[in-house]
């Protein structure tokens, strides 16, 4: 992920609800200063902008991979601990967590 593609996603799928570069910049450059990287900015920029415009926010476990600078198969082995928690403290894993089968093409 780079400035390039975190600035052309957001306002592509968020510029309907008035958000705009000059909106965004100053919150990535904020994240680099804070040492996180695009991947995480990225995530945390959508996360917070599903909540204003009261989407529900979904990522992939590989794009939380990237974000934490962690492999593919520990990002699956933290989620599935994570659910084992969750169901161990009574609560709906799948509230926070979603298996779903992924559809591929290749051109």
């Amino acid at each position: 992920m780079t400035r390039e593609t975190i600035i052309q996603n957001i306002t592509t799928n968020y510029g309907k609800y008035g958000i705009t570069e000059e909106t965004i910049i100053p919150l990535i450059d904020s994240g680099i200063e804070q040492g996180l990287s695009y991947d995480l900015i990225y995530l945390g920029l959508k996360m917070e902008l599903c909540k204003l415009a009261g989407e529900e926010f979904y990522c992939t476990s590989d794009e939380m991979a990237r974000a934490f600078g962690v492999s593919d198969d520990e990002m699956h082995r933290i989620i599935e601990e994570s659910r084992q928690e969750l169901l161990e403290a009574g609560e709906n894993s799948d509230d926070y967590f979603r298996e779903v089968q992924a559809t591929r093409f290749m051109v």
